[in-house]
């Protein structure tokens, strides 16, 4: 769908405005992945208007930007971290965890899920089924792969350090 790897972008000297000076590495599926996150972090905003839990809507509208900023700052320092299977591994984490929280945030406010919802979830009417809380919540505690993707990157990092140090 996208094209995979990276692309060198010239980037201008601030004094001299040469674009020769130096160039940015960015991953382009993750950039694609921050670009559609953020796209549908804002048709959320728009989900305020019929779902049963307002608030919560508006609370999947910020996941969503949020998420799509995290993910263009992962395309552009993803090339740095090399490749290897602990790398692939983070970029698993981040895409399945990030997706994860954005769809059980916005079936939370659809189906007015309060279960995993602490903070709002008090003021959220009733009306989700055991099997819609219980979706809603698999894809919340699924999002803590994001930890794990930050987990790996210090990881691939601290990998890399150690490569640079040795030769």
């Amino acid at each position: 769908m996208y094209a995979v790897g990276t692309s060198t972008i010239p980037i201008a000297d601030p004094i001299s405005m040469n674009t020769a000076a130096s160039t940015l590495t960015i991953d382009r599926s993750l950039a694609a992945h921050g670009a559609i996150m953020t796209f549908l972090g804002l048709v959320s905003g728009f989900t305020t208007m019929f779902a049963k839990s307002p608030h919560t809507a508006l609370e999947a509208h910020s996941i969503g930007v949020v998420q799509g900023a995290l993910l263009f700052g992962l395309a552009a320092i993803w090339p740095a971290l090399g490749k290897n299977g602990v790398v692939t591994a983070a970029r698993i984490s981040a895409l399945v965890g990030l997706y994860a929280n954005w769809v059980g945030a916005q079936l939370a406010a659809l189906w007015s899920a309060k279960g995993m919802m602490v903070v709002s979830g008090s003021s959220m009417p009733g009306g989700a089924t055991p099997l819609m809380e219980l979706i809603v919540k698999i894809l919340l505690q699924v999002s803590i792969l994001v930890m794990v993707m930050c987990l790996l990157i210090l990881w691939a990092l601290k990998k890399s350090s150690n490569a640079a140090e040795s030769q």
